[in-house]
């Protein structure tokens, strides 16, 4: 018998115990241990989650499908299946795939179904058979599994649908996100040459003080300072005027030629004029565009003013804790009152009335016009009193 055969069985003997962490210093299978090899790695295989070492992934399954080395397990495996864990604790590692293996299948999103209820009961029939095939007993596991493969085959192209919907939300997401981020760096490249420029103009500004202080200028480092920062700015503007004279007088620039200076911009908005639409977005936000809601047929009294409506209700309601409600006002009860007394008095009745004969009499004549026919007992019963 070769050692390898011999190393073989030993492993499988010995490997009877079922792990449920990935194993940290020694390999249940072959007993490495990370002391005499630092580089040792543990792999699981999603068929039955025995974590083993590289090492015995290589032997045992380099040459083709092998019998898990665990011996309660008849499982066959392959070396292509074979993975790192991403969490410790293997149980949660086979939810999180039982899960994305259901979510890939039912992959459904609110916008598929005509109402909430619908969609919720998908909901709970997923985390149904989510359930059973993590938490469920034998039987349970193999109906859940049957349940999915056959969903599966029935919605084949909408589950495809769906996957191609997915993949171009993702895409979105990305080109989204990479964009933001190319802003974020331009901005930040920009942000760093401001600042380079600026501590080289700030190191300029001090070899010129020190240049000026070693010259033996009047006055001290900060006015010596304050004279170089003048002549700066002094120096911009006439760099700027002379390219661009009509922005910076324009006053003579309206008054000079077509042709009298390099530059001639006409046409352009006079900004020294009020700006209706300006002086809108520079005011406060009003809810009501301007409307104004102010009662003219009376003046509405807070409850502070001295000829405030008084009523022992309305008073126990403004000074007493037992009676008072979070968001209950007695003056918004007040000037709801008044508003509804007021409500009905732009409204005059005998000029509506006096509307709807003139209408009825037009719809008369009409009708007299069409049927050669005047008066009678319709035109009558047209234009009577619709209170009646």
């Amino acid at each position: 018998m070769s050692r390898k055969l011999m190393t073989g069985a030993a492993t499988r003997a010995t490997a009877t115990e079922i792990l449920h962490e990935v194993p940290v210093d020694s390999c249940p299978v072959c007993k490495r241990n990370r002391y005499l090899n630092p580089n040792l790695t543990f792999l699981i295989n999603p068929e039955c989650y025995h974590p083993m070492c590289s090492n015995c992934v290589t032997n045992i399954f380099s040459k083709g499908p092998a019998q898990c080395p665990y011996a309660t397990c008849g499982k066959t495996l392959r070396q292509r299946g074979f993975r790192s864990a991403f969490f410790r604790d293997l149980t949660v590692e086979r939810e999180v795939d039982i899960r994305q293996r259901v979510q890939a299948v039912f992959n459904m999103a609110e916008e598929d179904f005509e109402s909430l209820r619908a969609y919720n009961d998908y909901l709970q029939q997923v985390e149904d058979l989510t359930f059973d095939l993590v938490q469920g007993a034998e039987p349970d596991r193999r109906r859940a599994e049957a349940e999915l493969l056959a969903y599966e085959q029935r919605h084949r192209d909408d589950i495809e649908k769906n996957r191609r919907r997915g993949r171009e939300a993702e895409s979105v997401r990305r080109q989204r996100d990479a964009a933001a981020a190319d802003a974020a760096r331009k901005r930040r490249r920009e942000e760093q040459r401001e600042e380079e420029r600026a501590r080289a103009e700030e190191r300029s500004i001090n070899a010129e003080v020190m240049d000026a202080l070693a010259r033996g200028e009047p006055g001290g480092a900060a006015e010596i300072q304050a004279r170089i920062v003048a002549q700066k700015r002094a120096r911009v503007a006439e760099i700027a005027g002379s390219h661009f004279p009509s922005l910076l007088d324009p006053a003579d620039a309206a008054a000079k030629p077509a042709t009298g200076g390099l530059l001639s911009i006409r046409g352009l908005k006079d900004r020294t004029a009020p700006d209706d639409a300006d002086a809108y977005y520079q005011c406060p936000y009003d809810a009501f565009a301007g409307l104004d809601l102010a009662p003219t047929r009376y003046a509405a009294r807070r409850g502070a003013d001295a000829d405030a409506y008084r009523h022992p209700w309305l008073e126990d309601a403004r000074s007493r804790d037992d009676h008072r409600v979070p968001g209950y006002s007695p003056d918004e009860y007040v000037a709801r009152a008044v508003f509804e007394a007021f409500a009905g008095l732009g409204v005059v009745v005998a000029d509506e009335k006096a509307d709807d004969a003139r209408v009825a009499g037009t719809a008369g004549a009409e009708v007299a016009a069409a049927t050669g026919k005047t008066g009678g007992m319709g035109l009558k019963m047209a234009v009577g009193d619709v209170f009646v």
